[in-house]
């Protein structure tokens, strides 16, 4: 049974922190709970911890199916590098650690199954006698079978990652919140599938590429036979996937989704940028512009017409490269990761770097040949 204050207690708390799925404890809040009315799941987590960060989804999903019974059960977390003293008293070996703690208790009984949702939620549903309600979590990674096989690996537009799998594995089970994590990463590069195969469901493709184990990462290759795939052997992390996809399929990807600082730019492109913006030359920037609008009309994509578009509003105001860089890049910090417009911002982002340098350097240059007496010579 709950008592009445205890309650009224657990509500407050959770209201205090804006309804967050998961409760963070600090070394207070942990001592005032532990062993109270009410259930605690506490992760004990350290933030460098790579193990931690793969959890962390699968975690969130977690505390997200106790959401209707959230005054219940705690789905709770404690920074253990922060509060080393509560790691200490708890016995606490390595990251990421689970435990339990039922009213009444303060030893917590520890969770040593596979991470996955699944099993998360049965041992504590088992424990506390509530009833978790497993959300469905969107996936962006494409399932294959005999009938769609050749057809979506064998599209000539495509760069294709799949994983062959067994759904009885436990290095695939390991894998798979990473993996669906790489899918989310990719999923806005049109010309990327990130792919799995029940290897066990479908005999003539795990004969066809000589499955031996599981899980086996094959990338297919645009433009390429279907039948010699590329081995993927870099690694089961996150970042390990990403550079990998992104040196196949020249993507610019980070691990999140996000996009790197060379997404949208353009080597060349960015050698026309600082001579334009050097250059004091009328026929000289008239030329250089050229170059740049026929850039443009051959790419035919957002990234070259930007480079364009910031030449012409150059050419009238050097300043307004600094206005728009602002502009951008406060509009880019309020934007996350997955929002659509997220991509477009980033590579502006990204172009706009190289024109505000660019322009750095010619006050510089303007400034020192002031000092001097002098027009600025520039040496390009």
């Amino acid at each position: 049974m709950f008592n009445k204050s205890a309650i009224i207690g657990l509500l407050t708390f959770f209201l205090c922190l804006v309804s967050a799925s998961i409760v963070d404890f600090d070394e207070d809040k942990f001592n005032e709970l532990i062993g109270g009315d009410v259930p605690l799941l506490v992760e004990f987590y350290a933030p460098w911890c790579s193990h931690c960060k793969d959890l962390k989804p699968t975690y969130e999903a977690l505390a997200d199916s106790y959401d209707h019974v959230k005054e219940k059960v705690y789905i709770s977390r404690i920074d253990a590098d922060k509060y080393k003293s509560v790691v200490k008293s708890q016995g606490i070996k390595g990251f990421p650690t689970i435990k339990l703690y039922m009213p009444g208790s303060k030893t917590g009984i520890e969770y040593t199954k596979e991470k996955t949702l699944e099993d998360l939620v049965k041992f504590v549903d088992e424990n506390t006698g509530l009833i978790g309600n497993i959300k469905p979590i969107q996936s962006f990674v494409v399932d294959l079978d005999e009938s769609n096989f050749d057809e979506i690996v064998g599209d000539p537009s495509k760069h294709v990652m799949v994983e062959f799998y067994a759904p009885w594995c436990g290095h695939c089970k390991k894998l798979k919140p990473t993996y669906e994590k790489v899918a989310k990463d990719f999923h806005k590069e049109k010309n990327i599938i990130i792919a799995r195969v029940d290897a066990t469901a479908n005999d003539s493709l795990n004969t066809r590429y000589r499955i031996g184990g599981y899980p086996t990462v094959y990338f297919f290759e645009a433009n390429k036979r279907n039948e010699n795939p590329v081995s993927f052997a870099e690694g089961r992390e996150e970042i390990a996937f990403v550079r990998f996809l992104n040196e196949k399929c020249g993507t610019h990807r980070v691990p999140g989704g996000g996009l790197d600082n060379k997404a949208g730019r353009d080597t060349e492109m960015d050698k026309l940028v600082r001579k334009f913006i050097l250059s004091d030359h009328p026929v000289e920037r008239s030329d250089l512009s050229n170059f740049v609008r026929r850039f443009s009309m051959d790419k035919k994509d957002r990234a070259s017409q930007f480079y364009y578009k910031m030449v012409k509003k150059a050419e009238e105001d050097r300043d307004f490269i600094f206005r728009e860089y602002d502009r951008v890049k406060n509009i880019l910090g309020k934007l996350k990761i997955e929002e659509q417009f997220y991509d477009d911002f980033k590579t502006r982002l990204n172009i706009l770097e190289v024109f505000k340098s660019s322009a750095i350097e010619a006050i510089e240059l303007e400034k020192e040949a002031a000092a001097n007496g002098q027009r600025p010579i520039n040496e390009l």
